[in-house]
Parts: C-alpha cells; sequence; structure tokens
C-alpha cells in the first residue's frame, strides 16, 4: 500500500515548484492529473520528463465555458487542486479559493506564487532568480567573479523549498481534513521559498546595538570574501582536485588534525581548541601549512584515509552529473533506472512500510478524468472555525544543530507541539554565534534537557516518545541503539509512532556512519560546482591563488545545503503522518543530506539520452541569458532582467518605446548574444535601477532592484515582506522582543500566531509534569544532574 493511494490531485501549474510537489506525491500513490498548456514552454526543460512522471495528462480549453465547466467537474471528484497561476487570472476565470471553495467546499486547494498572494509585488513574475534578486540574495555572491555588484545565484533554491512547502501544506492539509472533510487554502510562494535560508542574520541585524561584530560576519556583502573558518575549509590536492571540509566541532577538527599529520598545533599555548583558533599571525601561518599540507597527496588519497578513519567530514567536489554515480547516492536509492536508459532523482525519503512507487513517464489520460467524474467526493458536514492542521500533534525532536532542528520548527508553524530534547547544556549550536542560529531553528518548541545516559533520564525522554505522535533524531546508524531509542525500542513503548531519521550519506552506502555538516553534500551534490560555473582551475595553485579559490568556494558553498534538508524534513514527516491516518501504523522513514541536496539540484540531477546540458552562467555571472541576467544602471546600481516568454519579449519592446527609449527588436531575444547585451546594457545606464523596475513591472516584465538591499533587510522592512507577514514580534526568555522568521506555508489566509524559540529546558517542570513526576522529584532531578535548566 502506498502513503497516498486515495489521493486525487488536479495540477494546474506549470514549471518545476508545482511540478516537483505534485511528483513527490505521485510517486507516494496519488493519482495527479495534469492540466497541459498549449504554449507552455517550461514543459520542455530538460528535467520536465522527471516532474511529470507517474501523471496523466489532459487538454482543457480553459478560455472557455465548457473548459470551465469540465475544470468543475474534475474539482468535485478531486481531492486537491494546485495551481500557480496569478492572483488576478484566478479571480478573471472565477477559480480564486473564495469562488471555488463555494462549489467544492471538500477541496484542499494549494496557490503557489511568485512574490505572494497579495502585497505591492504580488503580480511580479514568477521567476526564481527575480525573486532572489529583489531580497537581495545575489548580494551574499559578490566577489565570486572578477568583478564588482550582485552575482547570479545559480542554485534554484527557492524552487526546491517552495515545492517542498507547496507538498508539505497539502499533505498537513489532507491530514486535517481526515477529521472533518473540509478543505482549505494553501498558499506559498517562492518568496517564503527564500526565508529558510535566512539563518540569523535577521536576529543579529536586531541586536546590532548589543553585538555590532557579529552582523556582518553572519551575512557578508564584502566585495572579497573572507578566509574560510579553519574546520570549514575548502583545499585542493596534489592531483588538482579540490576538497571540502566541514569539521564544525573540536572533537571532528582533531581527527582531521591526527590524519594530516598537523596534530603538533594543539600543543601551541595559543590554539583555542573550543573556537579552533588561533592569534591572528600564527593563524594565518597554520592556515598555510594546511593548505600545503594536502597538496601533498592526491584527493582519493586523503578521502581513502578520511574514510578509514571515521570521524573526519570530508569530501571531493563534484558536479551534479557526477554525482549521479556518488556511492552513496546509489546505493540510497536516490537515482533510479528508467526505461529510456537514463537515470532520474529517486523518492524524496524512504518510508519503510508504504513505500515510493515513481511511475513510469507521464502519459495521454486514460481513465482518471472520467472516474473522477463518475464519482465526486461528498461535501464536508462539519463548518465552524478551525485551528492549525497540525494541532494536536505531538513530536519529540532528539536533534542538533541545524537541519532537523529546522525541519521540526516547520512543524510547530503549522500547529504541532514540538518538543526538543536536549543534552545537558544545551543543543551546542547554542554556543555558536551568539545563539541567533539557534533562535533560528527552535523556533516554536518546548525545550526539555535530560541526561540521556542515565537510567532517569532515559525514562523521562521515553515517557515523551510514548505520548508521542512523531519522533525525528539525526543520529548517526548504531547511536539511537545505543542510547536505548533506536526504532525497535521505541516501538516497544509506542508502536504507532512516526520515526524519521536523518543523517548525512544515509544508512547503506559507505559513509553510512561518517559525520557530515552543511558543506559537504555542497560540494558533493554538484551545487557548489555549478554556482562556479563548473570552472575551477585544475592546475595546482600557489598560495595566493589558494587563498583566493578557497575563500570563493566557501562564499558558492553558503549555508543552503541545511534548508534544503529541513525542508525534506518536513515533507517527510507528514508522508508518514498521512500513511498513519489510512493503515493506522507508524512506521520508519530515512532520510539523508545528500538525497535532499540531490532534490535541491533538481534540474540536473537526472540523465538521458539527448539530454541538454546544465545551462551555466556566462564567464562574469550575469545571468543565463541577455533577456535572465543582471545588468548595471545608472548610479552604480544592478537591476535583474527576466523576460523568458515571447509575451514578455513584445511587452519589454513596447514598455520601453513607450518610454521614449530606443528598444531592439522583440525577435532579438531568440539568439541576441553578445550584441543584444551589449544594447541592453546601454539601455539601463541611462537611468537608476528603481526607473526600471517600476518601467517594466506595470507592464507585466519582469525586473527587479538587484542591489537595494541584504536579504536580512528584506525581510524585515520591504513593504512586500511586511504585507505577507513574514516577520512576527515574539519575546524570548533571554533575548527579549525580536521579530522571529514567518511561516513557509499560510493555511485559510491567516497569518498564524507564531511562538519564540525556549530557552535549554525551559519546559522541564511543566512536561515533566505532564509525565505524572512530582514537584520534589523534578527538584531531585533538577539536583543530581539528571535535567539541566539555562538560566542567563
Amino acid at each position: 500500500m502506498n502513503a497516498l493511494n486515495d489521493i486525487r490531485i488536479l495540477d494546474l501549474t506549470s514549471g518545476p515548484a508545482g511540478g516537483i510537489a505534485t511528483m513527490i506525491l505521485a510517486d507516494f500513490g496519488a493519482q495527479v492529473l495534469t492540466i497541459e498548456r498549449p504554449d507552455d514552454a517550461l514543459a520542455h526543460l530538460p528535467a520536465a520528463r522527471m516532474w511529470r512522471r507517474g501523471k496523466r495528462l489532459l487538454q482543457l480549453d480553459l478560455a472557455s465555458a465548457e473548459g470551465l465547466s469540465d475544470l468543475h467537474q474534475l474539482c468535485a471528484g478531486a481531492d486537491v487542486l494546485i495551481c500557480n497561476w496569478r492572483t488576478s487570472a484566478l479571480v478573471r476565470k472565477g477559480l480564486d479559493y473564495a469562488s471555488i471553495s463555494v462549489r467544492h467546499p471538500h477541496l484542499v486547494f494549494c496557490h503557489i506564487s511568485g512574490f505572494g498572494s497579495h502585497g505591492p509585488r504580488a503580480d511580479y513574475p514568477a521567476y526564481e532568480h527575480l525573486v532572489a534578486a529583489c531580497t537581495g540574495r545575489m548580494r551574499l555572491f559578490a566577489g565570486l567573479c572578477d568583478r564588482e555588484g550582485p552575482v547570479f545565484s545559480a542554485l534554484q533554491v527557492g524552487v526546491h523549498a517552495t515545492s517542498q512547502s507547496a507538498a508539505s501544506g497539502v499533505l498537513a492539509a489532507l491530514f486535517a481534513r481526515r477529521k472533518d472533510g473540509r478543505g482549505r487554502l494553501v498558499e506559498t510562494s517562492l518568496l517564503q521559498g527564500l526565508l529558510p535560508y535566512e539563518q540569523g542574520a535577521m536576529l543579529a541585524q536586531q541586536f546590532h546595538d548589543l553585538h555590532p561584530d557579529l552582523y556582518p560576519a553572519m551575512q557578508s556583502a564584502t566585495p572579497l570574501p573572507p578566509m574560510p573558518s579553519l574546520y570549514y575549509h575548502p583545499a585542493q590536492a596534489g592531483d588538482g582536485r579540490w576538497m571540502q571540509f566541514g569539521n564544525l566541532m573540536p572533537h571532528l577538527f582533531d581527527h582531521f588534525l591526527m590524519a594530516t599529520d598537523l596534530i603538533d598545533i594543539v600543543a601551541d599555548p595559543d590554539w583555542n581548541a573550543t573556537q579552533m583558533l588561533l592569534p591572528p599571525a600564527k593563524h594565518e601561518a597554520f592556515r598555510e601549512r594546511m593548505l600545503k599540507r594536502i597538496q601533498e597527496r592526491p584527493a582519493d588519497d586523503w578521502m581513502s584515509d578520511f574514510i578509514a578513519d571515521g570521524g573526519i567530514v570530508a569530501t571531493a567536489h563534484q558536479t551534479t552529473q557526477q554525482a549521479l554515480n556518488d556511492p552513496d547516492i546509489v546505493a540510497n536509492g536516490h537515482v533510479i533506472k528508467r526505461d529510456d536508459g537514463g537515470v532520474q532523482l529517486g523518492p524524496l525519503c524512504r518510508l519503510t512500510r508504504t513505500p515510493a512507487v515513481p511511475g513510469s513517464d507521464a502519459i495521454a489520460d486514460d481513465g482518471f478524468a472520467q472516474a473522477w467524474r463518475s464519482d465526486p467526493r461528498p461535501d464536508p458536514a462539519a463548518s465552524g472555525e478551525r485551528g492549525l492542521p497540525l494541532a494536536g500533534v505531538r513530536v519529540v525532536e532528539l536533534a542538533t544543530i541545524i537541519a532537523a532542528p529546522l525541519g521540526a520548527s516547520f512543524l510547530a508553524d503549522m500547529g504541532a507541539d514540538v518538543i526538543k530534547v536536549e543534552q545537558i547544556g544545551g543543543d551546542p549550536y547554542r554556543g555558536l554565534g551568539l545563539g541567533m542560529g539557534s533562535a533560528r531553528v527552535n523556533a516554536g518548541k518546548r525545550s526539555v534537557s535530560v541526561d540521556l545516559k542515565s537510567a532517569a533520564g532515559k525514562e523521562i525522554v521515553l515517557g515523551l516518545i510514548k505520548q508521542a505522535d512523531v519522533l525525528i533524531h539525526n543520529f548517526r546508524p548504531g547511536v539511537p541503539e545505543r542510547l536505548g531509542i533506536g526504532y525497535a525500542q521505541v516501538c516497544a513503548v509506542n508502536p504507532s509512532i512516526v520515526y524519521l531519521q536523518s543523517n548525512g550519506y544515509g544508512p547503506d552506502g559507505p559513509g553510512a556512519l561518517r559525520p557530515s555538516t552543511h558543506p559537504v553534500p555542497g560540494a558533493a551534490m554538484g551545487g557548489v560546482m555549478y554556482q562556479m560555473r563548473e570552472a575551477l582551475p585544475e592546475a595546482v595553485q600557489d598560495m595566493e591563488d589558494l587563498r583566493l579559490w578557497t575563500s570563493r568556494l566557501m562564499r558558492a558553498n553558503e549555508v543552503n545545503p541545511d534548508p534544503n534538508t529541513a525542508m525534506v524534513v518536513c515533507t517527510s514527516v507528514l508522508l508518514g503522518l498521512l500513511a498513519r491516518s489510512s493503515t493506522g501504523e507508524g512506521q520508519q522513514i530515512l532520510i539523508d543530506m545528500f538525497g535532499a541536496n540531490a532534490y535541491a539540484n533538481h534540474d540536473d540531477f537526472l540523465a538521458y539520452p539527448g539530454k541538454k546540458s546544465r545551462a551555466m552562467a556566462d564567464e562574469l555571472m550575469h545571468g543565463l541569458a541577455p533577456g535572465y541576467r543582471l545588468y548595471p544602471a545608472a548610479g552604480g546600481q544592478w537591476i535583474f532582467l527576466a523576460v523568458v516568454s515571447r509575451r514578455e519579449q513584445r511587452r519589454f519592446v513596447d514598455a520601453v518605446k513607450q518610454a521614449g527609449f530606443e528598444a531592439p527588436p522583440d525577435d532579438a531575444f531568440n539568439g541576441g548574444g553578445d550584441e543584444l547585451v551589449a544594447q541592453l546594457t546601454a539601455l539601463f545606464a541611462q537611468r537608476e535601477g528603481q526607473y526600471w523596475e517600476d518601467l517594466l513591472t506595470v507592464s507585466g516584465v519582469g525586473c527587479v532592484r538587484a542591489d537595494a538591499c541584504l536579504p536580512s533587510e528584506f525581510w524585515l522592512k520591504d513593504p512586500q515582506s511586511q504585507a505577507l507577514g513574514l516577520t512576527q514580534s515574539v519575546s524570548h526568555p533571554q533575548l527579549g522582543e525580536y521579530r522571529r522568521h514567518g511561516t513557509n506555508v499560510v493555511f485559510d489566509g491567516e497569518v498564524a500566531n507564531l511562538k519564540p524559540p525556549p530557552s535549554a529546558g525551559q519546559h522541564n517542570s511543566e512536561l515533566l509534569s505532564q509525565l505524572g513526576y512530582s514537584a520534589a522529584e523534578i527538584a531531585a532531578f533538577e539536583a543530581d544532574g539528571t535535567i539541566w535548566r539555562e538560566t542567563s
């Protein structure tokens, strides 16, 4: 049995965000009927055959009354309608939620937009890179090439996060619908899809007066990338290949020092073992010694030693096409073979009792529409107010640092009661960056700090698990069993638990027992190489160039692999919950950072005969084509232009001519190359960036300022962010009043009332009392160190 085999999805989307969301649902058993657009250029993208797998295709003329009538008949038999039309277009067709919910109150209506369904930018075109430029994301890549200004952000993380938000929002709504039969509105956007990648700089900006040195360190847009931390350093091996290290914790870095014969540095009296720092002159001297040491041997020799050690976070940089053959990717089913001899992304996660069964390539509808028309869904009997869809769901999280905790926080944003079980002293992430990142990933939870290695602590944790619907952890294989919380051990006290295990490489490949941190999947799955145009120097570099390229590589890697994984954590839990609501059984769910980041590289994580190569940015990283790239404007400003379709090309030319400028002919966009770039560069140099945004967007052409702000400033101050409620005021026990991040998904048009992150152990007494412990017993646990509470 599949997790979703009784679910019907009517898909009106175009492009990868909706396509991948519905592919995931189809993989897990949903019937997906896609309404084809006759002029859909995005259906010809290289990855479209992958995101259309398992679906049926139907053509309807939605410009006619007959076509709309047919659509409503299909809505009557569907469980979910998912679309990415602009709000204004939905209203014109009478397909906005206010209208459609009257005729189809059972229907879950998922709307994916570019900039949100309302606000001053609601009708801007929905292109990933237009949104990225507007939010300031392209400023974060400054310095990756030999020019000033923002740099094209290649990897489509917004599409990845938005597709996961759409899938998870639909699953949450379906889960709630099992109780009352009622549909609801699920909204997400590419703009919200970029919010998970804001990992604390927004908070740090608010506390800049208290900690003036922290904010620039957390979100740097300096013209030249800073040198990496020693523990997160890229390096070049002796054969010219590039490597990435991610030994975030001191014990991991110690393993690295021993394996590279650099361990003598710990005897230096100036060595700070906790921060892995030296005084500046010594620090730089050791950096150069470390980089030279890695150049003494080929990458494969180093990796052989690191894998044998088992405690070192390291990988070689790969392209996405190389990653298709990565042994951990293959062993864990993250690529699947296809009938044409090619390979594609495998299922999003491994549900051990209700596994995915990816379908064949999309075919013309062979019966879905007829079956749905003849078997409409019943109208709901219930009515009245409802809360968030996961209200009443309890999640126990035993996870640290970013990916799994952030995924659990997304469940809290949907109404789940998430209990974070922390070690004595708290999650180690609390001690990094003055806790800004920790506050980001733990928002909305309750916290208990317990010594899980003690008998009493284990009893407390198992008591919490016994009452839970979901358990999430990110321990390496074997560790949960030693702690008494392995899947079989947990099932003994709670057989219906949805048990999600998230780790670095997956449980079945050669990396199963190895540690991982975010730079490793970023390097290994091809995201960094894509950002760098797959154009790293192959010759062995001297020290000056080593410093340049390693700093560029680290800036290109950024923080996205952890949020990429967090999005998959959230969706996977919801697949498990919906499966349990059908079967009555819990199950173990396996995900890993490699698989999640393969999904973030969705546009190229497939191969088949005749597939086009991945589109690469130009040498100076402006963008992908003359009509889809960054341009300098007057006054030292920058804009991003997104003119893709023939309609947009005509609108652009008309708008420019009407404003009194000389415009290129609209057919010049079809292959204008350098000549068209030169024409547009001369055009945009005549006015400042905001002029061009105002002129072109009113005509339906994508154009935004690309240098107006950093992302942290955008989320806090931009009118579009404020209109959508993408930040919200909360009060924290230590931090006081501040604005926290908003939600990835909005239900029923209502922005949820969000909660702050907890201090470590803040809810010890509350949670232990609910387990039946007396005040005296709780005090004794605190006195003997079984539990701990942060006090300052």
